[in-house]
């Protein structure tokens, strides 16, 4: 796809700063140009997601394109939603990798649901004008979910504006209380009234941005848009570096080191939940406790539930894949099998705390683990780290969801960026859910 403009074409872009720059000029109307570019004029719903605001539920739309993805995958003569909608199973992935040099194409060698992508999505502006989200693909998705679990977790939002905003009730007045049958019958306009505090508080988007190039031969690896496996391509391996990367920050990410090498712990990177929970005075030391993982994580979650807003049904726990084993250890398994033929499957699987109130599930995610390098709250990360989380408070909001943007065509490959607005956020600030920092495993 390319951009409509004759006096703003990506060839006027010569670095990186340059994109960032246009990318992150905080105006209203180029905060609403790109929002309604990669995701408005893309067909997408909107609903309410705050008093006042609405956004698109990109989880959900997520969730219900690899559905009928995987329902359809070995029936390809049924179309899949993505197919209906758009006229591809691939959508996204088609219109990201198509490139600014696509319709320089003979038009017999174009795919035509790339082409109706292209009109769909050309809104006249710099930069944006020209960008495809791959956030929403259930290709690309599959990926992300297989190299980082947490981003399947943590509910998506997307929403106009620079700044991602949200309402939290901070206090409430008691009741009156008990009355005797004249104060009942009498005047009570002296008395309290019950009434609570509706906050809204706001965090700034922060700018996520790579590049690389994609060739013209993979572009064209499957004329019938079955597309290309992307696991194997520039495009998927720089998704999965995203992922991994965002994976990190979502956990580890810690700006007020002020690295100044763009890493997650660089300032304008976002807090992770280790730094919010930190923060909240929310982390605690467990390198002592070598045994009984599950009943300190009944113990530490029921505290929580008892003295926060933190329901049992909204809680979860988010732990390493070693951590995972070492709890799945402390219970003894039951193998049973019910023929000598039979397959014999060992090893965890739907780890849960169960108690009558509600079930606490365990998800283990591979990017809790030691990280080199990190001098903020990252130096202490650890296989044996755990994460209580309240599913209610804690959203990745965005304003552009991960999206390519083509640079230009340099010999038989596009160059093209790849940017992300978003931040990670909790409505809680931090005081419903737990660090609970190096389980002795």
């Amino acid at each position: 796809m390319s951009a409509t403009s004759d006096t703003n074409t990506f060839d006027d872009l010569q670095t990186d700063r340059d994109i960032a720059a246009r990318l992150a000029t905080p105006t209203d109307n180029n905060a609403r140009t790109i929002y309604d570019t990669l995701l408005r004029a893309m067909g997408l719903p909107e609903v309410p997601i705050e008093r006042g605001r609405v956004g698109v539920p990109v989880s959900h739309i997520q969730d219900k394109l690899l559905e009928s993805h995987e329902q359809h995958a070995d029936d390809p003569e049924t179309e899949t939603q993505a197919e209906q909608q758009f006229g591809t199973r691939s959508p996204f992935a088609a219109a990201a990798a198509a490139g600014e040099g696509y319709h320089d194409v003979d038009e017999n060698e174009r795919i035509a649901p790339v082409e109706q992508m292209a009109e769909r999505a050309a809104i006249d502006y710099s930069v944006v004008g020209a960008a495809s989200p791959v956030e929403v693909d259930p290709r690309l998705v599959d990926i992300q979910r297989s190299a980082a679990p947490v981003l399947s977790v943590i509910t998506t939002q997307a929403q106009a504006g620079f700044e991602a905003q949200y309402n939290i009730i901070d206090d409430r007045t008691d009741p009156i209380g008990m009355v005797s049958e004249s104060e009942a019958a009498g005047d009570i306009s002296s008395l309290n009234e019950g009434d609570f505090s509706l906050s809204t508080d706001n965090k700034k988007m922060k700018i996520y941005l790579d590049q690389a190039r994609i060739s013209d031969y993979s572009q064209r690896a499957e004329d019938t848009l079955n597309y290309m496996d992307l696991s194997e391509t520039t495009l998927g391996q720089r998704t999965i570096a995203h992922a991994l990367f965002k994976a990190k920050q979502i956990f580890y990410g810690d700006p007020s080191v002020g690295a100044g090498d763009k890493s997650v712990e660089d300032g304008d990177a976002y807090e992770g939940m280790a730094k919010i929970f930190d923060d909240a005075g929310n982390s605690i030391d467990k390198t002592t406790t070598s045994s009984g993982f599950l009943e300190d994580m009944l113990d530490e979650v029921t505290v929580q539930v008892t003295n926060t807003g933190l329901m049992w049904d909204a809680a979860r726990y988010l732990v390493s894949p070693q951590y995972y084993n070492a709890i799945y250890d402390e219970v003894t398994p039951t193998v049973r099998v019910d023929g000598y033929d039979a397959d014999v499957e060992y090893g965890p699987r739907g780890l849960a705390i169960g108690t009558e109130q509600g079930t606490v599930n365990i998800t283990p995610c591979d990017n809790i683990r030691s990280y080199a390098g990190l001098s903020g709250v990252g130096s202490n990360s650890d296989v044996g780290d755990v994460f209580l989380i309240d599913e209610r408070a804690t959203q990745f909001r965005q304003l552009a969801p991960f999206s390519t943007v083509p640079l230009g065509r340099t010999g038989l490959a596009d160059k093209v960026a790849m940017f992300e607005y978003g931040t990670l956020i909790d409505k809680a600030h931090g005081n419903h859910g737990l660090w609970l920092q190096g389980y002795d495993i």
